[in-house]
């Protein structure tokens, strides 16, 4: 695929700076000074910021003629740190404040969204004041105020916050008058309920024709500016408003998903792209605007795993309302891009190594993550195995050359035209795993893969869990015993599949006049239906698991899960790059310039106290592991580098390939492999 060439590729030391600051604090914005505002940012080896034009607020913060600027701010905040921040090399991103404006919409009350119980979206003059894109507020203040800032400042790109109406609907005057015009019918609450995707198709086109407008208006003035408005080229995003940004930026925050895999697993998204995509991390400890900040160390490790795996690192901070930054944070932030520095060169405009692909479905907004755990299960279980694999949406993958393996979580939704491509995969000699209801389709009531899979879908099972009896081969690392999985299963027939385990039901559903010890009551009657099968398939093979085991392992990490997954590919495939190494480690192959990089991520963190208050586990420090040992099946390479300390290491010829013990990662080792 060929990447859009832009510089954004190569600054992976980006920094946004929130700004929402009301008009209250007496002495706002009194101790802005531009010079050392910027050498912070210097200091720190920074070399692309966000600044703010307009926060949540409205209140702006450049010199303008439209709109409202804050009534501390004396000087011109944007024009000033632009000015001084190109004297030191440094990119500047305009921050534009578009679905939030709390000024906006208290001086015009009818700009304001309406939901379905006809109450405004607002919150008694908090920050989430929510106008709609849909009324003049675009004509009258937006396009005007953008078509100001471009035409006043030099900046190199901007950042659009919030295009979207919440939860992609409104039933405002103005959205109603739009939507009977467009469609010749009344929007109303009912058709929300009745006609659900029409009225989100709706919300959705409103945002990209808004940003759309934006982005005319900003590349009429400046071609060269880049534009993205935030959310851009997630998973899942409309392609229509994608199209409006020249860059991606995703938010992933430990504390808001409760895990530290979402930057790999963002990245690994990311990285399939043409586009660069930022993975927006936080100084925060617990969110926006906490005025905590995580350490030196947790940053490497989050910044390691970002860069390592293909995005574009970028660390939110927050303005003190006095105009200033805390120095103390940009000593942490400098340590840690001090770290970036010296690796990002073997990082930078590399490209994956084609291994597995995870095609998966988007389910909520990739905000909070909580709905998608089938994604992040399957992730979490592939990334634990050290498995190498890029991460597709749905029925955007590619050919699939030079891929080995194809993973379909229970959740992933494909057209007929993608089963064939996946068919043509297989037969070719692919090994495909799908599991539960994937490709499930309603009018066929039968999944599509059913032919690849050898299987054919009967019915859904009346138990919420239930048990894989025993395989001597898959149960390698785990007890001998029936392997519950806390999902349910679904019961199909097998037409040409093997079975390898079968299900076995609970004995019974636990009522108050049959309860067990637990409420998951022990093994019953062991069925007909295959848990676990295999189908021939032309050269290749097809495997299914007849149960959602990548949501059961994200809400329940029930290691042995992971663990007859890990052994099921295993018996089926060979990794190119063997790691023996505990699951906390993380490893990932790219290649960039003739080389190949072999990334080793080492993980710690602390454990949480109260899980309800104090769900976020902090990393404090992180213990290096030692001697990891690699096997690398290319008979090409011969030379293993580490970086970027530049040592060499002591490398066996083998039959297949070459191995090599890696004496120490601490938090993020790249081993350097080529030829001699």
């Amino acid at each position: 695929m060929m990447k859009k060439d832009s510089w954004f590729w190569d600054r992976m030391r980006q920094v946004h700076v929130d700004f929402h600051m009301p008009e209250f604090p007496r002495d706002a914005i009194k101790n802005f000074d531009a010079k050392s505002f910027v050498a912070q940012f210097v200091e720190a080896k920074v070399n692309v910021i966000g600044v703010f034009t307009k926060c949540h607020f409205g209140n702006a913060f450049y010199d303008n003629t439209v709109g409202h600027k804050h009534s501390g701010l004396k000087e011109d905040f944007f024009g000033e740190v632009l000015e001084e921040a190109h004297k030191h090399d440094i990119k500047v991103i305009a921050y534009y404040s578009l679905g939030t404006d709390a000024k906006a919409v208290l001086d015009n009350p009818d700009w304001y969204q309406v939901d379905e119980h006809g109450k405004v979206r607002g919150a008694e003059g908090t920050v989430w004041e929510l106008p709609c894109i849909n009324s003049p507020y675009r004509e009258e203040l937006v396009i005007p105020q953008i078509k100001e800032i471009t035409e006043k400042y030099e900046m190199d790109g901007y950042l659009l916050d919030i295009p979207y109406l919440h939860n992609h609907y409104c039933f405002c005057s103005y959205c109603k008058k739009k939507f009977a015009e467009e469609y010749g019918r009344a929007l109303t609450p009912e058709l929300l309920e009745t006609e659900r995707e029409t009225v989100i198709r709706f919300g959705i086109d409103s945002a990209a024709r808004c940003m759309e407008e934006i982005a005319s208006t900003i590349k009429r003035i400046r071609p060269h500016v880049l534009v993205n408005c935030n959310g851009a080229w997630r998973m899942g995003e409309p392609a229509s408003v994608n199209a409006t940004s020249d860059y991606g930026l995703w938010e992933s925050q430990p504390s808001a998903t409760g895990s530290f895999h979402n930057h790999s697993i963002r990245a690994r998204f990311a990285r399939t792209l043409d586009v660069p995509v930022q993975i927006m991390t936080v100084r925060f400890t617990e969110g926006w605007g906490l005025m905590s900040c995580k350490t030196a160390e947790q940053l490497k490790y989050e910044f390691a795993t970002i860069m390592a795996n293909g995005g574009i690192i970028n660390i939110g901070d927050q303005m003190l309302p006095d105009g200033t930054l805390q120095a103390g944070v940009y000593d942490i932030i400098g340590e840690a891009f001090g770290f970036v520095e010296e690796r990002e060169r073997f990082c930078t405009r590399a490209e994956s190594v084609r291994e597995v692909a995870l095609i998966a479905n988007n389910t909520n907004n990739w905000y909070h993550d909580k709905d998608d755990a089938a994604t992040f299960g399957a992730a979490k279980m592939l990334l634990e195995g050290h498995h190498q694999f890029d991460i597709y949406y749905n029925d955007n993958f590619p050919d699939l050359s030079g891929y080995r393996v194809v993973v379909l979580p229970e959740t992933v939704e494909l057209s007929a035209e993608s089963v064939s491509r996946l068919e043509a995969f297989v037969a070719a000699g692919g090994l495909l795993l799908a599991a539960g209801a994937a490709t499930f389709n309603k009018e066929r009531q039968n999944l599509l893969l059913s032919n690849l899979l050898g299987v054919r879908y009967l019915e859904r099972s009346p138990y919420e869990f239930g048990y894989l009896t025993e395989h001597e081969e898959l149960w390698q690392g785990i007890a001998r015993i029936p392997q519950l999985v806390e999902a349910p299963f679904v019961k199909t027939v097998p037409t040409t599949a093997e079975t390898l385990s079968s299900i076995q039901w609970p004995l019974t559903v636990p009522a108050p006049n049959r309860a067990f010890r637990h409420p998951i009551p022990p093994g019953g009657n062991v069925s007909d239906f295959p848990g676990i099968s295999a189908n021939k398939f032309g050269n290749g093979t097809a495997l299914y698991i007849a149960a959602p085991v990548f949501s059961s392992y994200w809400h329940s990490n029930h290691f042995w899960v992971r663990r007859i997954v890990t052994n099921l590919l295993g018996k089926y495939y060979t990794k190119y790059a063997e790691v023996t190494a505990p699951t906390h480690i993380e490893t990932n192959v790219m290649r960039k310039n003739g080389k190949t990089y072999l990334h080793i991520i080492n993980f710690q963190s602390i454990h949480a106290g109260e899980k309800s208050t104090a769900y976020y586990n902090p990393i404090e420090n992180i213990t290096p592991v030692h001697d990891i040992r690699v096997h690398i099946r290319d008979k090409s390479l011969s030379r293993a580098v580490v970086q970027p300390e530049n040592e060499a290491l002591a490398v066996e010829r083998r039959e297949d390939g070459i191995a090599f013990t890696i004496p120490k990662v601490h938090i993020h080792t790249i081993i350097e492999l080529s030829e001699a």
